[in-house]
């Protein structure tokens, strides 16, 4: 047991590599998720929810125990890996992807992975079909309830993305040169960097594709 009252250490942040990390050695390891997350807030793909991530060691790829204090664990000059939790398996009628696929609502900052396509955008119910694939949950927000519950769906492969219209509702998409399209039942492409404007609701969300995924194996839940 270290005798030290903070530990350095070295922390992969997903693609941003060699970040230092002066830690109280008795913060957890999810305490020091949660304080990794609000350091790296500009890091856009980054979201704010410490269960969807974990921390590897960097020489064994072995995870820490959440809630055991860092001195248990760690020693002084330690390398860590944060990074994140998908499910282990797809829901019915959808197929993994392998890139690192988000949609980051743009005034709020909320971050949602997309761990699978298709995905509906929207909100639950379990009255409504194909409730299990809606990954983006917009019922939240202030002005969710102005969203349909199947407002729109993102298809695709691992490098080439749609979106399609599922309501009645406005939905448009701005893309890097400033063009908006309007979004209709006939799926269109969806590019890094594209804007997904739902119109009703005043809510947009930017669809992010991670350029260059760090090669560790997403943790299954």
């Amino acid at each position: 047991m270290t005798t030290v009252s903070r530990l350095n250490l070295t922390i992969d942040v997903l693609d941003t590599p060699n970040q230092p990390a002066l830690a109280l050695t008795s913060l957890t390891p999810a305490q020091l998720i949660e304080a990794t997350l609000q350091e790296f807030q500009e890091i856009e793909y980054l979201g704010d929810s410490p269960e969807n991530y974990r921390l590897l060691k960097g020489t064994t790829g072995e995870a820490l125990l959440p809630e055991a204090p860092l001195h248990q664990q760690l020693s002084d000059g330690d390398r860590l890996q944060l990074v994140e939790r998908s499910p282990a398996h797809p829901p019915a009628g959808a197929a993994a992807i392998k890139l690192p696929v988000y949609l980051r609502e743009l005034n709020s900052g909320r971050v949602y992975k997309l761990n699978w396509l298709p995905v509906i955008i929207g909100r639950p119910d379990h009255n409504q079909p194909e409730n299990n694939l809606v990954a983006v949950d917009m019922s939240e927000f202030e002005t969710g309830m102005r969203v349909s519950r199947r407002h729109a769906k993102i298809t695709g492969s691992d490098d080439r993305f749609y979106i399609e219209n599922l309501s009645g509702n406005i939905t448009k998409v701005k893309d890097k040169t400033g063009q908006i399209r309007t979004i209709d039942a006939q799926r269109q492409p969806l590019r890094h960097g594209d804007i997904i404007h739902l119109e009703r609701s005043d809510l947009a969300l930017k669809f992010i594709v991670r350029p260059n995924p760090a090669d560790e194996e997403s943790q299954p839940l």
